[in-house]
């Protein structure tokens, strides 16, 4: 089956179950139609992250739910809306927008954001942005807020500003950070206006960078703008097969993010949620995959965590406690709570080829 029929049975697939449509901006296809030039197919890594393939369609695992990590049972602030959500004392997610610049086809909260639009209705938003610092002022434990969305960079740099500076009337509040993966869709989107707001007001900023082949020069000058402005720079990301389920792409991407003054902070395990089986994998592979980072990698290469996102907070390796072999159910504990998760079926965890993912480096792929 071509692309073009994939693209339609997706659209069909969208419309009836509720995922996001294919959005992809012109900057980041041009390097998707880079790789499919140089692999003769649309089976590379950064296709893949925004364009649907069939396994994205048909594959389905086991225990797939709509939303694992559940946000909105840890909404607060306003009743059965999740534009404030707090899963740990010290912080709070505040989703700005229901909007991104692109849609990554491993998105794990595509069922909160297709509900969320009211988030963007101009009449809400200043009403929203009283109920948190309401609540913030309520909640003097809170010490830091995570600007999430959607992408809170394709808010007009007024709005953000506003968002930032009610936040900042609560003295307890000392940290304000900022997740956005618009370095890689539109490093535009940081402009002049707004590198200075983020700056002036001393803000963490969060990249979701994938794979290393998404980092041109164009994005590599936008992050030196923004040290240059002082402004400290994180990542993290899932791990997802056939984009960057092996300890080199790892290492490649992580390597980048290190020579740009970026740290990593966290490579997270994939939610079992429906649609999602074209990108998970197998716990026992990703520690592995861990396992042989670790051991042919610097420290401030390898010490990112590899975590699982819950609705009880996040866990790791060491939150594991047992596992049935009959029904792929792994049980994490976290603070006295019991997570069971099920595991992503071995027979269906085929690895991501090497000279697929790092076409760069291997030349034109043999698939």
């Amino acid at each position: 089956m071509n692309q073009r029929h994939i693209n339609e049975e997706f659209k069909a697939v969208s419309m009836r179950e509720g995922l996001l449509p294919v959005k992809v901006t012109p900057f980041y296809e041009k390097k998707i139609k880079e790789e499919v030039a140089a692999l003769g197919n649309h089976l590379g890594p950064l296709h893949r992250v925004s364009f649907p393939t069939q396994d994205r369609i048909s594959l389905r695992a086991p225990n797939e739910v709509k939303d694992f990590v559940n946000d909105r049972s840890n909404a607060c602030g306003r009743a059965n809306k999740t534009s404030i959500v707090r899963k740990y004392a010290d912080r709070v997610l505040f989703l700005t927008t229901s909007k991104c610049f692109g849609h990554c086809q491993y998105c794990f909260r595509m069922d909160v954001l297709s509900e969320n639009t009211f988030i963007d209705e101009p009449d809400e938003q200043d009403a929203d942005l009283d109920r948190l610092i309401d609540y913030l002022r309520r909640q003097p434990e809170v010490t830091e807020v995570i600007l999430s969305g959607g992408d809170p960079l394709m808010l007009p740099a007024s709005r953000l500003e506003t968002i930032i500076e009610g936040i900042r009337l609560v003295p307890s509040v000392k940290s304000i950070r900022i997740h956005t993966r618009a370095i890689v869709f539109e490093p535009k989107a940081f402009t002049a206006e707004k590198i200075d707001i983020l700056a002036r007001h001393g803000l963490r900023i969060t990249f979701h960078i994938v794979h290393p082949y998404e980092i041109c020069e164009e994005v590599s000058e936008k992050i030196a703008d923004l040290r240059g402005h002082k402004i400290r720079l994180y990542n993290q990301f899932p791990l997802l097969r056939n984009t960057n389920d092996h300890q080199l792409v790892l290492h490649r991407l992580l390597e980048r993010l290190d020579g740009m003054g970026v740290r990593n902070l966290s490579i997270f395990i994939p939610d079992p949620i429906n649609f999602s089986a074209a990108f998970r994998v197998r716990l026992g592979r990703i520690w592995h995959i861990a396992d042989q980072l670790n051991l042919f990698s610097p420290s401030w290469i390898n010490s990112t965590r590899f975590v699982l996102d819950t609705s009880r907070g996040k866990v790791r390796r060491e939150h594991c406690t047992e596992k049935n072999g009959d029904t792929d159910l792994v049980l994490f504990v976290r603070d006295g709570n019991s997570i069971p998760f099920p595991d992503f079926p071995e027979h269906l965890d085929v690895p991501g080829q090497l000279e697929v993912m790092l076409w760069k480096e291997y030349g034109r792929a043999k698939v």
